[in-house]
């Protein structure tokens, strides 16, 4: 067994900056050439006669607004980070009263969605089957960054996803979520007071969880797991919160604000510690 000391100390550091990821699109060249303008001033000058310039202006096409979807609407629509977290909230509540909707996007959304991607929050969540975000917030496809993995612990890979949401899609929001009866967090506690042996990938599954354990064991509640499930994802929340250049300065500017939460599986409901 690990000893408490070297766990501490080897699993409560500040994650190393991620790589930042670019989109790979370059910039849209310039619709107006030196071809065109001369174009358009031989066509300026033929046009001498009225007539003429009515009947040419008369089979012009009218120009088409733009549709909500452009980029230009997409930022006007941008929203905060509280207002991010009030829908999440809004979200869970009609799913809890079993009011979600859980109706399939439709097709057209679907090829909307292909052109780009505007999600107003980034979730970090468990693989856990029965804790799927977009349901138990009442989300549908293009609105939710979702990061899952056991326990919801957070890997090199995983900082390096959520700083791509947050620096390159404009997310504003993360969420840490946890659920009751985390069978990751279980293992973890069994691991810390059991003595309990993992194999390989499964051990190394839990270390990042043994520190929340820890530090939850030295608060004596009647229920370790739960509260070592809850001690887990604020300890995760915190870290984040520095553990990239791009996430803090966004933090302290109030662009970005990074919260823990815990879902109950048995009342539906998610418990935000903000």
């Amino acid at each position: 067994m690990v000893s408490r000391r070297l766990l501490l100390g080897a699993l409560m550091g500040v994650a190393a900056p991620a790589i930042a990821f670019a989109e790979g699109e370059g910039g849209s060249p310039s619709l107006l050439t030196k071809k065109g303008r001369r174009t358009a001033h031989a066509l300026k000058h033929q046009a001498t006669d009225k007539a003429a310039l009515d009947k040419a202006l008369a089979t012009v096409k009218p120009v088409t607004p733009e549709p909500a979807h452009a980029p230009a609407a997409a930022e006007a629509m941008a929203i905060s980070p509280d207002e991010a977290l009030g829908r999440l909230k809004h979200g869970n509540a009609i799913f809890a009263r079993g009011g979600a909707n859980i109706s399939l996007p439709s097709m057209a959304r679907v090829a909307e969605l292909s052109k780009g991607q505007k999600p107003f929050a980034v979730i970090i969540g468990c693989s856990d089957s029965r804790a799927a975000p977009e349901l138990i917030f009442d989300c549908n496809l293009g609105e939710l960054f979702v990061v899952r993995v056991a326990g919801s612990t957070v890997s090199r890979e995983g900082l390096g996803s959520i700083v791509y949401a947050v620096e390159h899609l404009g997310a504003p929001l993360i969420v840490v979520l946890g659920h009751t009866k985390c069978g990751a967090v279980g293992a973890a506690v069994d691991v810390a007071t059991k003595h309990a042996e993992l194999h390989g990938a499964l051990y190394e599954m839990v270390l990042p969880i043994l520190p929340a354990v820890l530090e939850a064991e030295e608060q004596h509640p009647a229920d370790l797991q739960d509260a070592a499930i809850r001690q887990n994802v604020r300890d995760i929340a915190r870290r984040l919160k520095v553990a990239d250049g791009t996430l803090a300065e966004r933090v302290e500017e109030g662009r970005l604000k990074v919260v823990s939460a815990c879902y109950d599986l048995t009342t539906g409901t998610v418990a935000f510690d903000a």
